[in-house]
């Protein structure tokens, strides 16, 4: 293999949030051996490069589902944004589906309710099998707003206002599987979207050039890398598109059902370093 490209919650990062010790040396020493190792997450390229930069990691990015790419020093690659009327009108099918929704934007991610995204947060790791006091959940969730991941702003419209604002997508989350049911089905109406999911409660509305697999793709494809020489790790419903399109997929222990039937190999939970234990298959 000769690129190898990673999801990161529930994939890379375990359940705290963090890269192991286990993984962070297994990407070194894949590096090392000259492998292009690439991070594919949902997050934005700041709330990507937080773990990371904790980690010493020194990666390029595929963020927000591939709606930016950003080179391992911060040079942005490629870009494939929403327009203003697209984001309106997906607002407002959401809104009226009493769906709650986060923008992620060129200048980062955006919250018009501070409370509504801590409970957000802390129902995302209940979902994912989390044990942790309501408190410790609460300040992982606080910490979004901490550390600048997420931004607080009273109404949406100032955003629709800059003229410097690049929509990448919209992030909703609802625990109502009917109302959430409705809002994509009028989501999936309208043109160029992708929706896909990085939990069982929320729903990821980008560009339809916009996805992991079509960014890796095209990543892959500047360094003139055959997508058979590319192994690609992850979890979830937005990992799907990169799965249908690299030489190897890897699902993690921990991953949903559909993703697990699309890989060559499954490793094992985030929990227990399975990036490292798949990473370290391939060196062998």
């Amino acid at each position: 293999m000769k690129m190898i490209a990673i999801d990161m919650d529930g994939t890379l990062l375990d359940d705290e949030r963090k890269v192991t010790v286990e993984n962070v040396k297994a990407i070194k020493e894949a590096q090392k051996r000259g492998i292009e190792v690439v991070i594919a997450t949902g997050r934005d390229d700041k709330e990507a490069r937080i773990p990371l930069n904790e980690a010493k990691l020194t990666c390029p990015v595929i963020s927000v589902n591939g709606a930016e790419v950003q080179s391992a020093d911060g040079k942005v690659l490629d870009v494939h944004s929403l327009d203003n009327e697209t984001v309106k009108k997906a607002s407002k099918i959401l809104h009226r589906h009493e769906v709650y929704f986060e923008l992620y934007t060129n200048k980062g991610a955006f919250t018009d309710d501070y409370e509504k995204g801590i409970e957000t947060v802390i129902d995302v790791l209940l979902s994912s099998g989390s044990t942790d006091s309501l408190d410790h959940m609460r300040a992982i969730a606080e910490e979004r707003y901490d550390t600048g991941a997420v931004s607080h702003i009273e109404n949406y419209q100032a955003l629709f206002d800059d003229p410097t604002i690049s929509f990448y997508k919209l992030l909703a989350f609802t625990k109502d599987d009917q109302k959430r049911t409705k809002a994509k089905q009028e989501l999936e109406e309208m043109d160029h979207l992708a929706i896909s999911s990085s939990a069982s409660d929320n729903l990821e509305i980008t560009h339809c050039e916009a996805q992991k697999g079509r960014a890796v793709k095209r990543y892959a494809s500047g360094l003139n890398i055959p997508m058979e020489e590319v192994m690609v790790i992850g979890d979830n419903g937005n990992d799907l598109s990169m799965f249908k399109v690299a030489g190897h997929a890897v699902a993690m222990g921990n991953a949903i059902e559909e993703v697990k039937s699309l890989a060559q190999e499954v490793t094992d939970t985030n929990d227990n370093s399975g990036v490292a234990k798949a990473i370290y298959n391939i060196l062998s």
